[in-house]
């Protein structure tokens, strides 16, 4: 069977050697399971189609797109001249996504929509009004064609809207990719020139104002001295958090712009408590890497965190900031960070999510 894995979004890109990419990730479970992949992705600049080989039965088709803000617009001729049997459409809120469900329906291609979200959290009135008329017009097709949830919380929120037979088939890590290190955590700290003598936390994600990225400065400020926080990412709060860096926390934050996603292992691995503080989370796939090392996870409560973690078994969910660093003060992490990474393997992989994706395929096809 031959896959195409379309990408509709075309927000900021990111370069794949700093990002475990959902897409590679799905298409390497599904490549080792003898499917050939197609991940398509729109590129506003390209000028014409580019393939490129990535790995054994996965290649990238680069695309030239129109946009409308971080939405794309592309030919959709490639999945019959590729002779493509299956397509995966991220869906969510996107407005060209009717027009993939359409192509596929006049075409006779097996189809469905992969969903982490219906609805844009934007602040903006003018912004959500419009985000909310996409959503509404999706779902109703949505309730005419096949949908896979990413979450049991968004399925629920379909269920609620009328679209009954969604699947929830959930985003898994890629285990492929991560190295193992028998090394200590000290010894991993000294390699990284982190503090031995410290607790550390470690906050990695977008520096926007929904991952929250300066109250982790506050959360350090409570918890005193003996603390130490990593922050690996970048975004548009990129120099304010440096200077508050340079203010007040010189001594006591370690900031990374960027690390190769083949070295991100470590820092789990060499940290104490992963902290999770987007109250809208859809997924979270840093804590999913955080749990799968034996890193314990304090998060704030919403869909992704709530569905991953086992609450005081697995990790913590916490109802406030507040609430979040009384629980690093107190907890003792004892067996929790093996507790973890057993429900990683156990329920969050993409080798398992391919073969239910494969197996519901499958029944698309009538086969």
């Amino acid at each position: 069977m031959k896959w195409a894995i379309l990408k509709l979004y075309c927000g900021e890109s990111v370069k794949t050697k700093y990002y475990n990419s959902q897409e590679i990730g799905l298409a390497r479970a599904l490549a080792s399971k003898g499917e050939d992949v197609i991940i398509v992705d729109p590129k506003p600049e390209a000028r014409k189609e580019r393939f490129e080989k990535f790995e054994n039965k996965i290649q990238i088709l680069e695309i030239p797109c129109k946009t409308f803000g971080v939405h794309s617009f592309y030919h959709l001729d490639f999945i019959l001249e590729q002779q493509i049997n299956i397509v995966h459409l991220n869906s969510d809120n996107q407005l060209f996504a009717p027009s993939v469900i359409k192509f596929c329906q006049r075409n006779h291609i097996i189809f469905y929509n992969y969903i982490g979200t219906l609805y844009s959290d934007t602040k903006n009135i003018y912004k959500k009004f419009l985000m909310d008329m996409i959503s509404r017009r999706n779902i109703l097709y949505f309730k005419k064609s096949p949908v896979v949830a990413k979450t049991l919380a968004v399925r629920q929120q379909l269920e609620d809207l009328g679209v009954t037979k969604a699947q929830h088939i959930p985003v898994g890590l890629d285990t492929t990719q991560i190295i193992k290190d028998n090394r200590s955590k000290n010894d991993i700290r000294r390699s990284l020139k982190l503090p031995v003598n410290k607790t550390i936390l470690l906050f990695v994600g977008r520096l926007e104002n929904y991952k929250r990225p300066l109250a982790s400065l506050e959360i350090l400020k409570a918890l005193g001295e003996t603390y130490h926080l990593v922050i690996i990412g970048n975004g548009s709060l990129a120099e304010e958090l440096k200077d508050k860096i340079h203010q007040e926390f010189r001594n006591s934050v370690s900031y990374f712009p960027a690390v190769p996603n083949s070295s991100m292992y470590q820092y789990y691995k060499a940290c104490d408590w992963y902290i999770n503080l987007n109250t809208h989370e859809i997924f979270g796939m840093s804590i999913l890497e955080a749990m799968y090392q034996g890193c314990p996870v304090a998060a704030r409560r919403a869909p992704g965190p709530e569905e991953m973690i086992e609450d005081k078994t697995s990790g913590y969910l916490c109802d406030s900031d507040q609430e979040m660093i009384t629980i690093i003060k107190a907890a003792a992490a004892n067996n929790m960070g093996q507790s973890a990474k057993k429900r990683i393997i156990s329920l969050f992989t993409w080798e398992q999510s391919a073969e239910q994706l494969l197996n519901f395929a499958k029944q698309l096809s009538g086969n």
